[in-house]
């Protein structure tokens, strides 16, 4: 009878790591969320290395300028990573390089024109 409890448990423990071990490769080599990326440093994680290499990029950022927690920013994580309003213009004012604006289109007015 001792046998089988030892047997029971050594079973458990290894069926427990078995599946503590086990990672899901898409969950790593998921892409961003984000498709219209406002600052060129999660544009570039992303290209390169999609979810994971936009979330160390973003702690390193976080460390390099003390900002103590990811809700400073975002107004909700995982799934959808919501930024607040003001995340922008708060990345932009702590240093971070914005996505450049799109470039007006040739046919249109300037806006300081005369009318006709």
């Amino acid at each position: 009878m001792a046998k089988l409890g030892f047997f029971a448990t050594i079973t458990a423990i290894i069926g427990a790591l078995t599946f503590a071990g086990m990672s899901s490769p898409a969950a790593e080599d998921a892409p961003c969320v984000h498709k219209d990326f406002k600052t060129e440093m999660v544009k570039d994680a992303c290209t390169k290395g999609g979810q994971k290499a936009a979330k160390e990029a973003m702690k390193v950022f976080n460390k390099d300028k003390k900002i103590k927690s990811c809700n400073q920013c975002h107004a909700k994580l995982a799934p959808n990573y919501e930024l607040k309003k003001d995340a922008v213009e708060q990345f932009g004012k702590l240093g971070g390089k914005l996505v450049d604006a799109k470039p007006a289109a040739k046919d249109a007015p300037a806006k300081d024109a005369p009318k006709k």
